[in-house]
Formats: C-alpha cells, structure tokens, sequence
C-alpha cells in the first residue's frame, strides 16, 4: 500500500514538473521557435501642400537583418476606386528593429483617400528570404483612421 501511494505520488510530481516547464512563455521562447512577423501599421496621414503625408511605422520580427524593405502599395478613393500606385521603400531594418517612415502622395488630399492597400512585397532582401516570404508573413494595421488592408 505504501509503496502504491509513493508511485503516485512520485508520478503526480513528475507530471507536474514536466507541465510547469512545458508553459513557457512565447518570449522567452527563441527567436526560431517564434513565428516570423513583418509588422506594418498606417499610422498617421497629414495634409502637406503637395497632398497627403502617410506615416507608416515598420517593425521587423523576421529573426533576420532586412537590407532592403520595398513595399508596393494601392491608394483608392473615398468613393472606393482606384487611384494610384505607389512603391514604398523602408531601407535596411535590422532585426528587432521598428522604424518610422513618410512617404507623401502628391496630388491627393487626405480627404480623398479612402482605404489603402498592399499590393505586393517589391523586394525583401535577406538572407534566405524572398518577397513572398515577407509578404506571408505581413501583419498590417490601422491607426490613421483609413483602412490598411492586404
């Protein structure tokens, strides 16, 4: 009889223990076991005399340095039609890195803008990562009051 109760109580704590440890947290797991995230947020956009200023705000969580981030982008109307094409281009994002960018659409009040699409990842340069890679792993979202979709 005793020897049943130590067996399972040796049992429950070992269960225990392998259950405490199997609960880690996503951050303290590594960077490989995470899963890869290209954050990008519309953020701001501002009238300027030449038209729109949209502020984006990019963060990096691909566990990689990106030399070249170029972002392809659709601008439609307030009535919901297209309206230009506008090739975004964020620069070197080292990996954990959040960068803020500008970028201005010229002859278009903000008014005018009624939602703005990514089209496609132009270029996502880094080791053993493609565009389609970065596109995949887009995670886009809308502070400007417009709607940012993929």
């Amino acid at each position: 009889m005793r020897l049943a109760r130590s067996l399972a109580l040796v049992l429950a704590l070992t269960a225990a223990a392998g259950g405490a440890s199997a609960q880690e947290s996503p951050a303290s797991a590594p960077a490989s076991a995470r899963a890869a995230s290209l954050g990008l947020s519309l953020d701001t956009l501002e009238p300027v005399e030449a038209g729109c200023r949209l502020s984006f705000v990019v963060t990096n969580g691909m566990a990689a340095e990106i030399g070249e981030l170029s972002v392809e982008i659709a601008v439609f109307g307030a009535q919901g039609g297209f309206e230009k094409m506008l090739r975004l281009n964020f620069g070197l994002l080292l990996d954990g890195k959040t960068r803020v960018r500008q970028f201005d659409v010229a002859g278009t009040p903000c008014e005018g803008i009624g939602s703005v699409l990514v089209n496609d990842v132009a270029a996502c340069e880094a080791a053993a990562l493609e565009p389609l890679d970065c596109l995949r792993a887009l995670d886009v979202s809308s502070r400007g009051g417009v709607p940012f979709k993929l």
